[in-house]
């Protein structure tokens, strides 16, 4: 039997959300949320990563034009290391990827050095799993970085110019000339105690934790209203309005009622509200459709050598004889987004006997379905054997997990929620401008 694979030594800030996806739903939601948050992704949730990838592809084009340079990956990956360690050190802020290699880094003594090589890179992958692979296609649709290669638009470069290139002078790195010359060496040490401090301080201070008046409006109105290029027509505007009246909560979450009240706050503008109201709860309705389904799936995957009878009476003793929050007339009005998951008209009608099964308690019916539905997802991604099947009666689990024999319970089932629909990445970007306001 083959388990999840997995690797060691995982960075807190490295985990991309949506990896695993044995049932197709990812593309589900992602359709969904994409009528009301047009720009942003799940791993794009923060605002100084945004500044650092505005700036990485400044300094890429000023070494491309100045110096020549080994190329806008390499000069934006240093600079990235740069930031990462200045953030860190300096300013305290520990929130990026590669916080790991850059304690560790620092704490092996006063020289650190910035490159491509594996020794340098503060991730495994740095191109990938870093600001450059995870920031730059929400940047572009934010309306800071376009074209090819990709360099600062109109926007982004203001902000650059105008914000930035002042604090670096400030700083003694007049027009950040010196960081220009250090990121256009292929390889680099700096003293960071000593003799390189004060790069590393006027860095620092470029990436404040603070977000100065002027930032916060330009980062408003790219990142949490959705740009220039806004692709929901103003409705993100309104769903950010309605987010940013929950951010005095600190245990606000994703749950359905908590989608439903937004729903509510939109409907109230007179301009597009209502649009943006029913989208909010098209999602809270695929949610309490989705969230159980996975939650059932995780479930199958921990019961090996079990038969679906078995499995069946796990869950009736769990969620008691149906599962009642799902509204199979509303769920059937989303049989195209559910169909589109895999472009196959099975797979929508399989969804919506998803829902009548388990809003009936027919669980052995919704357990078969979901196996169905996993080897339908698996024959589409050419990945060989379905995740599980059933052989001489007994489910036989290739890919196993521990954790999820953890259904929630009947009382929690009302309010569960497992899947992003980008909403928490516009909290995020919200309640990052708000604090700054505040700070």
């Amino acid at each position: 039997m083959l388990t999840v694979p997995f690797l060691t030594d995982i960075d807190p800030q490295a985990a991309v959300k949506g990896s695993r996806d044995p049932l197709g739903l990812q593309t589900i939601w992602a359709r969904l949320g994409r009528h009301v948050v047009g720009n942003l992704t799940t791993v794009s949730t923060s605002v100084r990563d945004f500044t650092t990838l505005v700036l990485g592809y400044y300094f890429a084009e000023r070494v491309a034009n100045e110096v020549g340079g080994d190329g806008d990956l390499a000069v934006f990956l240093r600079w990235e290391q740069l930031a990462a360690y200045s953030r860190g050190e300096i300013n305290g802020d520990w929130k990026f990827r590669g916080v790991d290699r850059v304690k560790k880094n620092l704490q092996e003594g006063s020289r650190i050095r910035l490159g491509t090589d594996s020794t340098a890179q503060i991730l495994s992958n740095q191109k990938t799993y870093g600001i450059w692979g995870l920031y730059t296609v929400p940047a572009r649709s934010s309306g800071l970085v376009e074209g090819d290669p990709t360099r600062l638009t109109a926007a982004g470069r203001d902000l650059v110019e105008t914000l930035y290139l002042p604090i670096f002078s400030k700083g003694g790195l007049r027009n950040a000339d010196a960081v220009v010359s250090r990121l256009a060496r292929a390889k680099t040490e700096l003293d960071w105690q000593t003799a390189d401090r004060k790069l590393l301080e006027t860095v620092a201070a470029v990436l404040n934790r603070r977000l100065s008046t002027a930032e916060r409006e330009v980062y408003r109105n790219h990142l949490l209203l959705g740009g220039p290029q806004d692709k929901t027509a103003g409705g993100q505007a309104i769903l950010a309005k309605a987010m940013e009246s929950t951010l005095d909560d600190d245990g606000w979450t994703l749950t359905p009622g908590h989608v439903r009240h937004l729903a509510k706050r939109c409907r109230a503008d007179p301009d597009k509200g209502a649009v943006v109201a029913d989208q909010l709860e098209r999602i809270r309705t695929a949610e309490q459709l989705l969230a159980p389904a996975a939650a059932l799936f995780s479930l199958v995957l921990a019961s090996d050598d079990q038969t679906i009878a078995d499995v069946s009476r796990v869950v009736r003793r769990q969620w008691g004889n149906s599962v009642r929050m799902i509204d199979v007339d509303a769920t059937t009005s989303l049989e195209t987004e559910l169909r589109d998951s895999t472009g196959d008209a099975e797979t929508g009608r399989r969804w919506i006997q998803v829902a009548r099964t388990l809003a009936s308690g027919e669980f052995e019916r919704t357990l078969g379905l979901l196996l169905d539905q996993n080897r339908a997802v698996m024959n589409i991604r050419a990945s060989a054997a379905p995740w599980a099947d059933v052989t001489n009666g007994r489910l036989r689990v290739r890919f196993h997990d521990d954790d999820g024999g953890d259904l929630p319970t009947r009382s929690e089932l009302p309010e569960f929620w497992r899947h992003s629909y980008f909403l928490d990445s516009l909290r995020a970007i919200a309640l990052a401008l708000r604090s700054a306001s505040r700070a």
